[in-house]
């Protein structure tokens, strides 16, 4: 499997045609993230929300940026932080991709157009699919559309890592996206059937590979990258 270093801001990753690739998110261990890449993750999901279980301590962070090898990029996450905020972290622990994961402004985009952002939807009806167009056309119109959008699962109250899967009819007819990171509920055992259903250009996992929240056990990463591409686990 390819594994590209972070793209351009406000350029597409790569042909959605190629091979998927693969973020094991909410990462908090040094090991973890290095055992992931080692079995073929392509981005290490470091997530900075107060409220999550997965929330990885900076310094920790910082540790772990420095020590992935070059073919492997990480990204952090952040729910409704001001981009300010968002930016001087990025610069002082070297992140070049940040996932905005809630209720952020489109004006936040434009703020932060220097980095490669991923725009994260809940989906738990149709008119969130509605709701996910008419916002693209706002960052649209204020001049910054996000560089790949990801696709989790609306839980009540719960900004994500849920474990819960997304209604697959909501994922059918999906409207014109950037390059899509399907998430919500992945897990070895479904992860192929999910692809085949929305041809997504990456797959983001977080609690279908852990033992506990935060926690990666490697034999589960290793049969989701294998179920990834296809082979027997």
């Amino acid at each position: 499997m390819s594994r590209p270093s972070a793209p351009a801001p406000g350029q597409s990753p790569s042909s959605p045609a190629g091979p998927v690739r693969v973020k094991i998110c909410g990462v908090t261990r040094l090991a973890d993230a290095l055992g992931s890449v080692r079995f073929g993750a392509d981005w290490i999901g470091l997530n900075f929300h107060l409220g999550s279980l997965r929330r990885v301590d900076r310094s920790v962070a910082a540790k772990i940026i420095a020590a992935l090898p070059a073919q492997a990029q990480a990204v952090g996450v952040f729910v409704d932080r001001p981009p300010a905020e968002v930016a001087e972290l990025a610069s002082r622990i070297g992140l070049r991709i940040v996932q905005l994961h809630g209720r952020e402004p489109p004006e936040d985009l434009l703020a932060l157009h220097h980095l490669f952002i991923i725009r994260a939807y809940r989906i738990g009806d149709r008119a969130a699919v509605d709701r996910m167009t008419a916002d693209l056309e706002e960052c649209r119109s204020v001049g910054r559309l996000p560089d790949a959008v990801l696709l989790d699962t609306y839980v009540p109250g719960q900004a994500g890592g849920t474990g819960q899967s997304i209604d697959a009819n909501l994922l059918l007819n999906l409207p014109p996206l950037p390059p899509v990171i399907l998430a919500g509920g992945l897990t070895p055992e479904n992860v192929t059937d999910r692809i085949a259903l929305v041809h997504p250009w990456m797959v983001d996992v977080a609690s279908g590979v852990e033992s506990a929240p935060g926690c990666k056990d490697p034999a589960r990463i290793e049969a989701f990258l294998r179920a990834v591409r296809g082979e027997p686990w």
